[in-house]
């Protein structure tokens, strides 16, 4: 299936390409979300006449990202929670429990964006990536600390 991606697509592509994903992908994720369109004949000749329109979406997408990065780059959280006497924690510290926290400071970012491999299960202080667009990104410092 052919798409043109409206937004960003990570390891897919950029805002504006048209590119090959699986049918089931673009069904059922790129579409519904509104990250993509299906790539007809007449929508690839009309976005060819849009490409500006994208082109200075992106650039604005990009001023912001780059005024939220001055924002929230080097920006320390701190969050408790009840730990074990290991400092293992009960439960764990979410991408969407980060998003909150930031969400709180005035912040708000898509708990999509923040880059966690596994959810936060330990005591201490982690270091957590904010994807704000494909090029830029963010690092803010999350301390974890036990409920007294």
């Amino acid at each position: 299936m052919r798409v043109i991606l409206l937004e960003d697509v990570a390891h897919v592509g950029h805002m504006g390409e048209i590119v090959r994903v699986s049918n089931g992908y673009g069904r059922n994720f790129l579409i519904p979300q509104g990250m993509a369109v299906l790539a007809t004949e007449q929508r690839a000749k009309a976005f060819a006449h849009q490409k500006a329109v994208v082109e200075h979406k992106k650039a604005k997408l990009h001023k912001a990202a780059l005024g939220q990065l001055a924002q929230i780059d080097g920006l320390s959280l701190s969050v408790s929670r009840a730990a074990s006497q290991e400092g293992k924690l009960h439960g764990s510290v979410t991408n969407r429990d980060i998003a909150d926290l930031l969400a709180a400071k005035g912040i708000e970012i898509d708990k999509r964006k923040i880059v966690l491999e596994q959810p936060i299960r330990e005591i201490g202080e982690h270091t957590v990536e904010i994807k704000l667009t494909g090029e830029i990104s963010a690092k803010v410092k999350v301390d974890v600390t036990s409920l007294a």
